[in-house]
């Protein structure tokens, strides 16, 4: 027998969804501020899209959930720069944030109970850690192109020079540096071959066998390479050491130009391969760590901030080979792609942040009862569309819209609530349609009817008792005050229109049930 689905049923869900993108895009548009309130909405339904995703144990979805959720707000971060002032930015999101909440708990319930993993937090708080990351790679590659790194690691090698006894000195110190790496990076090569062949063996054999300890030098040997280090820099000692090569007829000038860089090379690049070698090991340590028992699923929800980053840096890369710049400051023109690709990882490392504050606020909210967990995302997102409704009225939305659009968005949650119950009851799937149906079409009757009311009073009577509106007098502020007043007598009536609330089936009792009871799971 599988376990009852008791998300919100399908049909009020998606009719609660619906409306409230309706809402958000129809008064956004109305309002005047048609394209931040499209974006913030479009970004608010990739986030809705990938929150429906990670609730799956296929790793492919997780991955495109947590790509859909950080892409989403990235999206939400650009509206702030399609804005034109912060009340124009407070409509978009507000709308946009409204409807993303409802279609979050409408689709996959945005508070998961107490003994369920919160998918979304915890992809938004793997991704924070990953995106940080990211941006310091970018500043990392900005400074690097700033400063023509390259070009400067191609002078410095093509100009490396030193004394010929500093550099006699400074190899006897490498030869014994690269030991001591080959002694550790034998060992981390044994651990990386899962089934070593004969040759495999024989060659690990050999390099531990080159390879040694600190331990294992000879006190005299370490003593002697310490005491060159300190002679090889005194001007005396490199006079006699030239004096001692000029006695060397032929030889003498061969050692000098060797000694000087050539030979240093190699060993540098053999050395710095070792050390690569430890540093990927300890890498490989710390993300078995950080990835936990389950480190697909992990790395699944941290595709997100992996692939934003890396496409950004690419992009960069590509642009600044390409030969293309963005000048940012006369001296760091050659960062300018890099700094662009910093500034956007940080607007949706803030969007992030953002988003998952308010959802361990909502959270916080439903585990301390003051709001049932299955209704959390409908009133806090219809909330949020009631509010957003009575600031545009203030922005110049008409009346009738600001009517229809706090109706709107009392209906959805009146819906999102009916349907939570039914979905906890009898499950996501139950064949419950009929019952939705005359319970939506009343609670919309109703508010349809406060609505006809409203108008009949501002368009008859009003024009009737006063026919001036008195100077100075806001009258937008006036149909929102009533507005809210009205509003609330009628879903009053909503409520006790359908005070006999769903009915539980009979496989499960044969009990009738109260929405209300279970309402602080």
């Amino acid at each position: 027998m599988t376990e009852l689905d008791s998300r919100p049923a399908a049909s009020s869900a998606a009719l609660a969804g619906t409306v409230s993108v309706l809402v958000a895009l129809g008064l956004g548009v109305a309002v005047g501020d048609p394209i931040p309130v499209l974006t913030g909405l479009v970004g608010g339904l990739c986030i809705a899209a990938g929150a429906w995703a990670l609730r799956s144990d296929d790793h492919t979805r997780i991955a495109g959930g947590s790509v859909a959720v950080v892409i989403g707000a990235a999206v939400i971060c650009g509206t702030a720069l399609l804005a034109d002032d912060y009340w124009s930015l407070s409509v978009a999101l507000g709308f946009s944030l409204g409807a993303t909440l409802v279609v979050i708990d409408a689709s996959s319930g945005l508070v998961p109970p107490a003994d369920e993993p919160d998918e979304l937090t915890k992809t938004l708080e793997e991704n924070f850690v990953v995106l940080l990351v990211g941006i310091g790679v970018a500043i990392a590659c900005g400074v690097a192109a700033a400063v023509r790194l390259p070009w400067v690691l191609v002078r410095v090698i093509t100009g490396f020079s030193m004394h010929p006894l500093v550099g006699f000195v400074t190899l006897q110190a490498g030869f014994l540096f690269a030991l001591l790496l080959l002694d550790r990076a034998a060992v981390v090569l044994e651990s990386w071959i899962p089934a070593p062949t004969a040759t495999t063996d024989r060659a690990l054999d050999g390099l531990a066998l080159v390879g040694t300890s600190w331990w294992d030098i000879d006190l005299p040997i370490k003593a002697a390479v310490g005491l060159q280090l300190l002679v090889a820099f005194v001007p005396t000692a490199q006079g006699l050491f030239d004096r001692f090569l000029a006695t060397l007829p032929v030889l003498g000038p061969v050692l000098r130009v060797a000694l000087s860089g050539p030979l240093h090379l190699p060993l540098a690049v053999g050395c710095l391969g070792l050390l690569g070698l430890l540093v990927a090991e300890q890498l490989r340590q710390w993300l078995l760590q950080w990835l936990g028992d389950s480190p697909g699923r992990s790395l699944a929800r941290q595709a997100g901030g992996i692939a934003v980053p890396a496409v950004l840096l690419l992009n960069a890369l590509v642009l600044t080979a390409a030969g293309v710049t963005r000048h940012v400051a006369p001296t760091f023109g050659n960062a300018g792609h890099y700094g662009s690709a910093t500034v956007l990882l940080l607007g949706v490392l803030i969007s992030v942040v953002a988003l998952r504050a308010l959802i361990r606020l909502l959270t916080g909210i439903a585990r301390a009862d003051l709001l049932s967990r299955r209704v959390t995302g409908f009133a806090a997102g219809s909330a949020l569309l009631f509010g957003t409704t009575l600031v545009a009225a203030e922005r110049g939305l008409a009346p009738l819209f600001v009517l229809v659009g706090c109706g709107a968005a009392l209906l959805v949650w009146d819906g999102g609530v009916h349907a939570s119950s039914i979905g906890y009851q009898l499950g996501r799937d139950a064949e419950t349609t009929d019952s939705e149906f005359v319970h939506v079409t009343g609670t919309a009757a109703v508010l349809g009817g406060a609505i006809l009311l409203v108008m009949l009073v501002r368009y008859v009577l009003i024009p009737m008792a006063v026919p001036t509106t008195a100077t100075g007098l806001s009258f937008s502020s006036v149909v929102a005050l009533g507005l809210v007043l009205l509003a609330i007598g009628a879903f009053t009536l909503a409520l006790n229109a359908h005070d006999d609330g769903p009915r539980l089936s009979s496989d499960r009792g044969g009990q009738q049930g109260d929405p209300s009871a279970n309402d602080g799971d």
